[in-house]
């Protein structure tokens, strides 16, 4: 059994994010997010990068005008296993203004509870 090396919850939060890769390859793309942490999250781009490359990232929070704007970095990457063409990337967040990382963990814990959790549950006492 391989041990967990999380720190923080994850929540599955789906948002629209650009990339663009900081050097001068300009790789780039739109792809979608999930598995959201404090710390970073998974995208599934059909775009393969490499470990360490950095990124610049815009995320758009559903019905949120006002984007989210961060660098990131590729901490790992793996095929896709829905489909052959899509990668999944590992990003940690780097400089991520502490506002904005509240408002897309409050959409993430909110999106959570709206669909993982009835509305009679206390969410203190919901065990994964």
């Amino acid at each position: 059994m391989e041990k967990e090396r999380r720190k923080f919850k994850r929540f599955d939060a789906y948002m629209n994010v650009n990339f663009q890769q900081q050097d001068p390859s300009d790789c780039g793309g739109v792809c979608l997010s999930n598995d959201l942490s404090r710390d970073g999250m998974k995208l599934t781009a059909d775009t393969k990068l490499s470990k360490g490359v950095l990124l610049d990232l815009k995320i758009d929070i559903p019905d949120d005008p006002k984007a989210v704007h961060s660098a990131g970095e590729v901490v790992w990457i793996k095929k896709s296993k829905e489909s052959e063409h899509d990668f999944e990337l590992g990003i940690r967040f780097l400089l991520m203004d502490p506002v904005d990382k509240f408002r897309i963990l409050d959409y993430a814990y909110n999106n959570w509870l709206e669909t993982k959790v009835d509305d009679y549950t206390d969410p203190e006492a919901i065990s994964e």
